[in-house]
């Protein structure tokens, strides 16, 4: 008896030193995170570890009071004699704050949609009319903003409503979707895995027409299972866990201390809410010189046969789009080459064959597009972006259009234009 209580010591004793060993970096990192001298301040408590939660609109309340004073008063959210410090959006940060002091980052967060509906019934699309839409926080909102300006949907026919964590658990329909910033392994990701909801990417999305209001996310691909679920042996979620690849915005919160504001030239209206494998050469030009075509959505098929075919070559139906079309030679041959002359730049021009357009535009070749209706082009001087003529009917010296394009944000900041078309509202009420 005596030897079997040595020997389970011993086990406990080698137990405890591996947990302490294997988990000394997390254990270390959640301490350094949280001090009884700081205290976090989020509206979404289960994202942030160690964190104090308050309403969205106490929240605001908050950002409204360090606009005017440049301080964190806990006084305003009801947490006194601590150093508040506040693990927010940095869009708030930089657009509503304009705080100019470098800050730290929190952990890696990603964006997902939650559907009542299994990913392939119906897709988690941008076409969002007579939906429920739910949020969870005030980056939740934010980021449903911005993807409803960015595809020119009405928010008057969306219904917007704000859940709390808690009321994933009911067994009733609340909404459509969700849309949610989840920061990776925190336990708001383990909650909402196990609330038998459907997880997907974003699939059919594109990112710049969102990043045109809301620039801080950063384009990731991949699939939801493996974030969510990495035991591979674990099969018990995968039924909710979309499989598929798809994309998944990146984003990580600021850390902010303390808040200096600074100047900008310009200021943003605030106007959301108040009234939103190889190439094939076939023929030659004039100038002898070679045209190059190929197969545009699969550049491994090398003649326009079997490009245009709506089969594979093996007689089933292709799941996917392909054009035979001309590929770009020079920037001129790319008809928004240089179409934005707000500042020096070789925007629209031609890479690798293909033509750069502005975001908004749909591609359906090397140098073919769709640009009307919702796939009209977004421009930074639109101030209704349910108006798909509103690039063209803005009137300026030489008919210049401020065009979005893909990944301008330093090049516009660097001269000091508007890096995003319009505010976002923080409040939603």
């Amino acid at each position: 008896m005596k030897i079997i209580i040595i020997l389970l010591f011993i086990l406990f004793i080698l137990t405890l030193y591996y947990i302490i060993n294997n988990y000394r970096d997390i254990i270390c990192k959640n301490i350094e995170k949280f001090s009884m001298n700081e205290v976090y301040v989020t509206d979404n408590q289960m994202n942030i570890f160690g964190s104090i939660l308050i309403e969205t609109d106490k929240l605001a309340d908050l950002i409204d009071d360090v606009k005017k004073t440049n301080k964190i008063d806990g006084d305003i959210i009801g947490v006194e004699n601590k150093n508040i410090t506040l693990v927010i959006d940095p869009y708030i940060n930089n657009y509503i704050l304009k705080n100019n002091n470098e800050v730290e980052k929190y952990d890696d967060g990603i964006f997902v949609c939650i559907s009542t509906i299994r990913l392939g019934i119906e897709k988690c699309l941008w076409e969002l009319k007579n939906k429920t839409v739910a949020y969870v926080s005030m980056t939740d909102y934010l980021f449903i903003q911005a993807f409803i300006k960015g595809y020119r949907q009405d928010v008057d026919k969306i219904r917007l409503i704000k859940i709390n964590p808690i009321d994933l658990k009911t067994k009733d329909k609340l909404f459509d979707y969700l849309f949610t910033y989840v920061v990776l392994d925190s336990n708001y990701m383990n909650f909402i895995k196990e609330q038998k909801y459907f997880i997907n990417g974003l699939d059919d999305v594109d990112i710049n027409r969102i990043k045109a209001f809301y620039p801080f996310i950063e384009e990731y691909y991949g699939n939801i299972r493996q974030l969510f679920n990495k035991d591979e042996n674990d099969k018990k979620y995968d039924v909710y866990l979309s499989n598929k690849y798809s994309l998944i915005p990146k984003m990580k919160m600021d850390i902010v201390r303390n808040v200096e504001n600074f100047i900008t030239r310009l200021e943003m209206p605030s106007d959301y809410l108040e009234n939103v494998d190889r190439n094939y050469d076939n023929s030659k030009d004039n100038n002898s010189s070679k045209v190059k075509y190929g197969c545009y959505g699969n550049e491994k098929i090398n003649n326009k046969f079997a490009c245009d075919s709506l089969y594979n070559y093996d007689g089933t139906q292709k799941n996917y789009f392909s054009k035979w079309d001309k590929k770009c030679s020079t920037n001129d041959d790319c008809p928004y080459y240089k179409s934005n002359k707000n500042y020096p730049n070789e925007r629209g021009g031609c890479k690798n064959g293909y033509c750069e357009f502005p975001v908004g535009i749909q591609r359906i070749g090397f140098t073919k597009y769709v640009d009307h209706n919702v796939n009209s082009p977004l421009c930074y001087d639109c101030i209704d972006t349910t108006d798909y003529n509103c690039c063209s009917t803005i009137k300026k010296p030489n008919d210049n259009k401020d065009y979005v394009f893909e990944n301008d944000f330093k090049d516009r900041k660097k001269y000091n234009l508007n890096t995003i078309i319009s505010l976002l509202d923080y409040r939603d009420s």
